[in-house]
C-alpha cells in the first residue's frame, strides 16, 4: 500500500520513493542471500548504475506489488531487475548494477562460491 509520505503534493508517488522501495528489496535480497544483516564491517552491495522507467502513475493508498530478481552476476557484481505493479501492470521498472564492496574501504569483494551458487539457483546467469 502506498503511504502518503511516498507521495508528492499532487498525491502521486514521488520519483525518488520508487528507488527507496527498490532499495528495500535489494537489502532484503542481500540479507537473505548472505544470511547476515548489512553492517559497516561486512561486505555489501553498492549501486554502481541504475536505470529507471516510469510507466504509469501510482497514487496514495494504491495497492501495489514489488518484484526483484537477479538476472546475472560477475566476479564482484550482479544485475538486478525490479518492478512495481498495480493491478498486475508495471508502473515502474528498474535495472541496477550492484558491486559488492567493503564498506570501510570501498574495495571490491568477490562473490563467494556459496553466493554464486545461490544466485544461479535463483535463475541468475554467470557472466
Amino acid at each position: 500500500m502506498i503511504r502518503w509520505s511516498e507521495c508528492d503534493p499532487y498525491g502521486h508517488v514521488n520519483h525518488a520513493a520508487y528507488l527507496v522501495l527498490f532499495e528495500d528489496l535489494r537489502v532484503a535480497h542481500w540479507q537473505a542471500l548472505t544470511g547476515a544483516t548489512l553492517a559497516p564491517d561486512r561486505p555489501g552491495p553498492v549501486v554502481a548504475q541504475l536505470d529507471v522507467r516510469y510507466l504509469r502513475g501510482v497514487r496514495f493508498n494504491d495497492a501495489v506489488t514489488l518484484t526483484c530478481r537477479t538476472v546475472s552476476f560477475r566476479r564482484s557484481s550482479y544485475v538486478q531487475e525490479y518492478a512495481l505493479l498495480k493491478d498486475g501492470e508495471p508502473c515502474c521498472t528498474a535495472r541496477a548494477v550492484c558491486v559488492v564492496t567493503r564498506q570501510d574501504s570501498g574495495e571490491k569483494v568477490p562473490l563467494t562460491p556459496e553466493w554464486r551458487a545461490l544466485l544461479q539457483a535463483q535463475g541468475a546467469e554467470a557472466g
